[in-house]
């Protein structure tokens, strides 16, 4: 459980089928409302910020696309070198 000394009351409204729904859940998850707003608020900002992080990746990804294609390239051959000497040949299936 949460220290209440320091939490904030703040007031908000929402529809009257919001509320029911909310009550709803809380009595069936033996929570309180307050306590279910809390987490389900918590769900989503990490959700948001998930989000704006995959949208940042995204973009990192795709304004290195041609720098990393190339680096790609130049490895290809040691990566080829290092497949041979490393990883043994696979036996030919067998019918």
């Amino acid at each position: 459980m949460r220290n209440t000394a320091t939490m904030r009351r703040v007031m908000f409204t929402i529809p009257p089928a919001l509320l029911e729904s909310v009550e709803a859940l809380a009595t069936r998850l033996h929570t309180s409302r307050s306590n279910l707003v809390r987490n389900a608020l918590e769900s989503y900002i990490a959700d948001v910020e998930r989000q704006e992080l995959r949208q940042l990746l995204k973009e990192g990804y795709q304004a290195n696309a041609e720098r990393d294609l190339a680096i790609c390239k130049e490895f290809a051959y040691a990566d080829y070198e290092a497949t041979m000497k490393h990883v043994p040949p696979c036996e030919e299936a067998k019918p």
